[in-house]
């Protein structure tokens, strides 16, 4: 995981293109390197704002850039709760990438932000994001009715959350 730059741009206009990529994120498919390049001087505006933390995931053996992930948020003063969000290239799905990379962003909220929980959100239909999550150890706390919009519709969402206990216990 690296922070992306515009150099990234080509790759990640190829990715989130993709309307299977994006259907879950609730965004339209970007279109043109404008708005790649733009999308990552958005992600990096909020990272250096300490607002969200956003990176590129690479494969190790070329720097490839193949997908994003971080924390979309997080609260430290009252619930010490932090949410997770990623995604990936559909041609690296499936091939153990975004497990990986999961592990990584959990230890990095738990050991590095020291949050008590995270969370994540998905669409109520996205069976390999749940599965993924839940191999992770998350479990699924509800499912929010109207909690996302896109297009001017509404959708629910299910929410799924890891303690950190529960994670230790894992380790």
């Amino acid at each position: 995981m690296r922070k992306m730059t515009v150099e990234d741009a080509p790759a990640v206009l190829s990715i989130y293109s993709d309307p299977l990529v994006v259907k879950d994120m609730g965004e339209e498919p970007l279109k043109t390197i404008d708005e790649a390049e733009e999308m990552i001087t958005f992600m990096n505006d909020l990272f250096d704002e300490n607002a969200a933390f956003r990176w590129g995931i690479v494969r190790r053996e070329d720097d490839t850039l193949i997908g994003s992930c971080g924390y979309n948020g997080w609260e430290t003063v009252r619930g010490s709760r932090g949410e997770i969000a990623y995604d990936l290239g559909r041609k690296y799905w499936r091939q153990g990438y975004m497990s990986e990379t999961l592990e990584k962003m959990i230890e990095f909220g738990f050991c590095t932000m020291e949050l008590y929980r995270l969370e994540a959100f998905t669409n109520v239909d996205a069976l390999p994001s749940m599965n993924l999550l839940e191999k992770a150890g998350f479990a699924q706390d509800g499912i929010l009715r109207g909690y996302a919009s896109f297009d001017g519709q509404f959708y629910d969402q299910r929410v799924y959350s890891l303690l950190k206990p529960d994670w230790e216990k894992r380790k």
